[in-house]
């Protein structure tokens, strides 16, 4: 492996995703609703993909400047990718560096792909058990429809700092 030094800049504030399996950051981006949240207050995001990683061979870091850490940021951070971690800094130093764990419930950031379902017709927040963390199989609390892989959609949201 060719090692090339590349570096995101430093952040002040905020949070770093990290050991985000290689072309998953896209996805996180995405569901975290980043790119409006950049748009909407100026802050700096990073994204790297395809970064050499020891212990990965390939992986993705997130850098987001002035976003708090909330357990919906770690949920999704977990249903996306198992085995990132997710690191908060203030005043440019590591205050805290968690693990995320694949949670038992999701709550409405995935969309229920039975057509019939009462989610997807109604003002009714999605609410999910996790059946299975390997693969990740989910199961509609209205419907019971139970899904796992690309049947997995996830809505876009705007976080919230």
């Amino acid at each position: 492996m060719n090692q090339r030094p590349i570096t995101i800049a430093k952040i002040e504030t905020g949070i770093v995703i990290d050991h985000i399996p290689a072309g998953k950051a896209y996805l996180i981006s995405q569901v975290l609703g980043l790119n409006a949240l950049a748009r909407d207050t100026g802050d700096i995001i990073a994204i790297g993909i395809n970064f050499e990683s020891p212990s990965m061979t390939k992986k993705d870091i997130i850098k987001v400047e002035n976003l708090g850490l909330t357990r919906e940021v770690l949920n999704v951070v977990a249903l996306i990718a198992p085995m990132a971690t997710v690191t908060r800094i203030a005043s440019g130093r590591v205050i805290e560096k968690h693990k995320v764990e694949v949670p038992t419930q999701v709550g409405d950031v995935v969309l229920c792909p039975d057509a019939f379902c009462v989610t997807n017709h109604e003002e009714v927040p999605g609410k999910f058990l996790v059946v299975e963390k390997e693969p990740l199989t989910l199961k509609c609390h209205y419907c019971e429809i139970e899904f796992f892989g690309p049947l997995i959609k996830y809505k876009e949201k705007l976080s919230k700092a």
